[in-house]
């Protein structure tokens, strides 16, 4: 199911606020902040396979055991109640609550880790529905740069590389909402006004001037200091000229590893070559 604009679902700004002051107490968990250049990327599990909040690695969850409301879930009666009345609990197999500031996230694919799972337990299809976010919260696949707006409910191909941008210090929190692919007579959400298929809508996307010839050439020039101890640094400054310029497809890993390739020190090339296979080509599940 490729990315697209589902619908608004509207939100108790009353009965939300008290949800999220209360999950303030929640342990979070920081997996998958190895993706994030910046900060970290904060979760805590509300469903998952077992009902258990567990450590928010969806690979180390029991996925013998029906899904269920966690001990945060059942805390949190708002987002249970949203969450219950727009998803399919049959199929619905993780909901995290989720959280980051002022950081990027790598270009990755998810999934791919997930390959040995049977069809009845993998996370197949993703949505979204952000909850607090700001103008400067961006979300990217392909060379498409977009925004998701409060309330809305999205359905992202998380197969396809993607990333992200939170470039302010105001927290962005969202809902993700993972689903397994199986048959169903039943549609995976019910929100008043969907638009199945529709893609990203226009008015959702950001338009960025085309990156210069000269900005690119500042680019490459990282490869004078770029070094192991430096590769996350440049990272963040790619991905963040990114969001501003579009540089084309495929343009934070293509400069990366054009300015891993003239670096002083090969194994630079190597490491970056080694990233971009983890993220985007295959991983396993014990990696």
């Amino acid at each position: 199911m490729r990315t697209h604009y589902v619908a608004d679902t509207p939100l108790d700004d009353t009965r939300l606020a008290k949800d999220l002051e209360q999950s303030d107490s929640f342990a979070w968990s920081e997996a998958y902040s190895d993706y994030v250049f910046g900060g970290s990327w904060k979760s805590c599990m509300l469903w998952a396979r077992g009902g258990d909040a567990g450590d928010g690695v969806v690979t180390n969850y029991d996925h013998g055991r029906p899904a269920a409301f966690t001990q945060f879930g059942d805390r949190l009666p708002y987002l249970r109640e949203l969450i219950s009345g727009v998803a399919d609990l049959d199929r619905l197999n993780f909901v995290r609550l989720a959280k980051v500031q002022n950081s990027v996230i790598i270009p990755h694919r998810d999934l791919l880790e997930l390959s040995d799972l049977a069809d009845d337990t993998r996370n197949a299809h993703r949505m979204h529905i952000p909850l607090v976010t700001n103008e400067n919260c961006f979300f990217n696949q392909g060379s498409t740069v977009f925004r998701m707006g409060r309330g809305e409910v999205w359905f992202l191909d998380a197969s396809e590389i993607h990333s992200v941008a939170v470039l302010s210090t105001e927290e962005r929190i969202h809902l993700m909402l993972d689903f397994v692919d199986v048959p169903s007579d039943k549609p995976l959400i019910t929100v008043r006004g969907n638009h199945p298929g529709d893609g990203i809508p226009a008015a959702k996307t950001v338009e960025r001037p085309p990156l210069t010839d000269a900005g690119r050439a500042a680019l490459l020039r990282l490869a004078e200091v770029i070094t192991s101890e430096t590769v996350n640094e440049i990272f963040s400054i790619v991905i963040k000229n990114h969001y501003r310029f579009d540089g084309g497809d495929d343009f934070v890993w293509n400069t990366m590893v054009e300015i891993a390739r003239a670096a002083e020190n090969p194994a630079v090339l190597a490491h970056v070559e080694e990233l971009r296979r983890y993220y985007t080509l295959e991983r396993s599940a014990d990696e």
